[in-house]
């Protein structure tokens, strides 16, 4: 009787390290899970750009805009030059995608601290006016507007 006890006390044991180790791996496999998760979550809070960093870099790209748009008070003229045109260009894309990132990021605070592109194109109504009348901008003619194609 006793190596009956002692065979059966032996296979509690054993029963119970194998039961142990199991749960081991499997908590040990749930928390790789989630410090992978936690990993990939601070990577990409690394490659998102600060807020403010954005909001800097667009005045730095609205600035030339304004001096443009103070020099067009002097010489009043119809038509930007091709060098105003590829600056409004180049300002324009960016600053969409500014905009962009801000929203996509939950950053956007909306006016008057963040603007939309058109918002920004009205508050310089000489450039406007010239960058309209040269022809380069995306704006789509009235009659297809309203026809709707």
């Amino acid at each position: 009787m006793d190596i009956f006890v002692t065979v059966m006390l032996i296979a509690m044991i054993l029963l119970v390290v194998v039961v142990g180790a199991a749960v081991f791996v499997q908590q040990s496999g749930t928390l790789r899970e989630i410090q992978k998760k936690l990993d990939m979550a601070q990577e990409h809070e690394k490659k998102r750009k600060d807020p403010e960093i954005l909001r800097r870099e667009r005045v730095a790209l609205l600035d030339p805009l304004m001096l443009l748009e103070s020099e067009l008070h002097k010489r009043k003229p119809q038509e930007l030059t091709p060098e105003e045109i590829d600056l409004i260009a180049t300002s324009r894309a960016r600053i969409i995608a500014i905009s962009d990132d801000l929203k996509a990021a939950n950053d956007w605070l909306g006016a008057p601290y963040d603007l939309e592109w058109f918002e920004y194109l009205e508050r310089i109504p000489l450039l406007r006016t010239a960058y309209l009348n040269s022809g380069f901008a995306d704006v789509a003619p009235l009659e297809q507007i309203t026809s709707g194609n």
